[in-house]
């Protein structure tokens, strides 16, 4: 990428390689100065654990310093071939699939003209044990726009396809292992030397190849068997499920995305489905977006009501906790069980330095060069890469779901992120994206916030807010004045403040990974202390682009033990300059 000239985007970088610092040291205590982890098969071992990470290895799936199992969602693009319609061959003239793992979800839109010359459009949505067709993409999500129509008997089908794909397959492996394991874990992790069988996977070797059998997940009694190539990825997938066998072919795997965001993610460029011998699908690939792309697909009130599902949801698997860099605090200091320090007029204390750890932010860092990378490979680059997959707001679980109308806005701002972020130019990065306040100064009437700056790519330069506590309604001419960090008022609730804010500018983000927002945006933030820890919650409400209230992932936040540790130093002043010598999607 051609360096944009921005003193901005400088401080951003600056930030990360500040954190980087920090994981070297880390990694270098955890490995005693090897900073690659632990696990690297055996020359041509053949076991289970060397198969299923040789697989996701080579897929391009495992990122991040600890090389975690981080696909979770991606868009594909594909043109030419057939998909069979009523029995007969369709012609396919259009054929884009969403994929998100997380939510087991698939929404494919094509059309095709079938042999009488009459073109044939539809839209096939799988969400777990839900099936449903859609006229317009997210029909029935907002009220009058679009149908859905319930597909019970469409379920299984497309669950089969869903994880019977390039990347569904292996991470249907991994789940057929350990179910309950946590969300993206290195499959080294789960398995032991010598292993052939683990939970309900399994490998064996025919023709000197690998051939992998595991479940298929949401669909009782289903067994794939997938036969990886000499690159370890599936050539063929075959699934059983009752009398029906389903047949999946797969070749010419390379990084089929554009060519300003190749991030070393390989996807089969050739797929061909055969349902009982008969050829049900042919699609040649065109494009695909992969790195945590915005997908979601929730389910319609009336699919809800129609459909009864066959068995419950895929159990919890956990994520991992954001571990503490640098001595941590004494268990007494961040103990909750500690007395909650309250003021004259009996509300609890806010008032301190905190802590509020973030989600992933941990694993970015200098994973291994992967075996399809070329010579010019190295961890800085990899480290640049992998923004996309571990990015918290991009890899979920928990995102915004926005009103169909804006479902690509999100992926194309994303796309463009190194031009349309805010951070990118200068902007203060607002709320909710700042996070929790780093520094806290409460009185009677009124609370100071100050936030951190050089968070969520860079961006913020220690900006503050002023909030009255003290029941003032809100002033209707101040509610005319949009600002970045909106007009709050606050209010006790018992023990927890809570402070309502609204007339936000619409240019900044909520989030990384294109989440904007309108200028209607209204927030919630609850602060509750116990000892010494404060329960952050926030529940974001914009009705001109939200199907629904975005409930945020609550954060805690921990007194730091150094009462200095909140004070905000001077940063730099901020200039943007040569914003159009953007030459690259890869995202930070």
């Amino acid at each position: 990428m051609k360096a944009r000239g921005s003193i901005r985007r400088t401080a951003a970088f600056g930030a990360v390689a500040a954190l980087c610092g920090l994981l070297t040291a880390a990694l270098q205590a955890q490995f005693g100065g090897n900073q690659n982890p632990p696990y690297t098969p055996a020359k041509d071992a053949k076991d289970l654990r060397a198969v299923l990470f040789n697989w996701t290895w080579y897929m391009g799936m495992l990122r991040g310093i600890d090389e975690h199992e981080l696909m979770v969602s991606l868009e594909y693009q594909g043109t030419g071939g057939t998909i069979q319609v009523d029995g007969q061959p369709c012609t396919l003239t259009k054929y884009r699939a969403s994929i998100n793992y997380q939510t087991s979800g698939e929404r494919v839109q094509y059309t095709c003209t079938r042999a009488n010359g009459q073109a044939y459009s539809n839209v096939e949505v799988v969400s777990w044990q839900y099936a449903w067709n859609e006229d317009i993409p997210g029909a029935e999500l907002v009220a009058g726009k679009g149908k859905a129509t319930p597909i019970p008997g469409a379920v299984q089908e497309r669950l089969i396809r869903l994880w019977a794909s390039p990347q569904g397959a292996a991470k249907a492996a991994i789940l057929g292992v350990n179910d309950k394991h946590e969300w993206g874990a290195n499959p080294a992790t789960l398995l032991k030397d010598g292993v052939m069988t683990a939970g309900n996977t399994s490998v064996a070797w025919e023709g000197g190849k690998p051939v992998v059998t595991f479940p298929i997940p949401g669909v009782p009694g289903a067994t794939a068997s997938a036969t990886l190539d000499s690159k370890y990825m599936a050539e063929r997938v075959v699934v059983k499920n009752g009398s029906t066998t389903t047949e999946f072919t797969y070749g010419d795997y390379k990084d089929w995305n554009n060519p300003l965001n190749r991030i070393d993610t390989l996807y089969a460029g050739k797929m061909t489905e055969r349902r009982n011998g008969t050829v049900v699908r042919d699609v040649t690939t065109k494009e695909t977006e992969t790195g945590s792309v915005y997908v979601v697909m929730p389910v319609p009130a009336s699919v809800r009501a129609a459909i009864k599902p066959s068995m419950p949801p895929l159990p919890e698997r956990p994520f991992p906790p954001a571990p503490t860099f640098g001595p941590p605090a004494p268990a007494a200091q961040a103990s909750q069980d500690q007395p909650t320090p309250r003021r004259a007029d009996g509300h609890p204390d806010l008032t301190g330095s905190w802590q509020s750890g973030g989600f992933f932010n941990w694993r970015y860092g200098f994973r291994r060069c992967g075996p399809t990378q070329t010579s010019d490979c190295s961890r800085t680059v990899n480290q640049t890469y992998d923004y996309e997959f571990e990015a918290p707001s991009r890899f979920g679980p928990n995102r915004p779901v926005y009103k169909p109308e804006y479902w690509d806005k999100v992926i194309a701002l994303d796309m463009w992120t190194n031009k349309e972020d805010p951070v990118m130019t200068c902007k203060p990065l607002g709320l909710p994206r700042h996070g929790a306040p780093a520094r806290i100064i409460q009185s009677d009437r009124d609370i100071v916030m100050i936030y951190r700056a050089g968070v969520d790519g860079g961006g913020g330069y220690g900006e503050y807010r002023v909030v009255p506590t003290d029941n003032r309604k809100r002033d209707p001419k101040r509610e005319l004045e949009a600002t970045f960090y909106g007009y709050s008022v606050g209010r006790w609730e018992g023990d927890t403040l809570v402070i309502d804010s609204n007339s936000f500018v619409d240019s900044t983000w909520l989030a990384r990974g294109g989440f904007f927002h309108s200028d209607q945006l209204h927030l919630v933030e609850k602060f509750t202390r116990k000892g010494n820890q404060i329960l952050y919650e926030v529940t974001v409400d914009d009705p001109d682009a939200l199907v629904e209230p975005w409930v945020m992932t609550p954060r805690i936040m921990t007194l730091m033990p150094n009462g200095d540790a909140g004070l905000i130093k001077e940063r730099g002043n901020c200039e943007v300059y040569e914003e159009g010598v953007v030459s690259s999607q890869i995202r930070h």
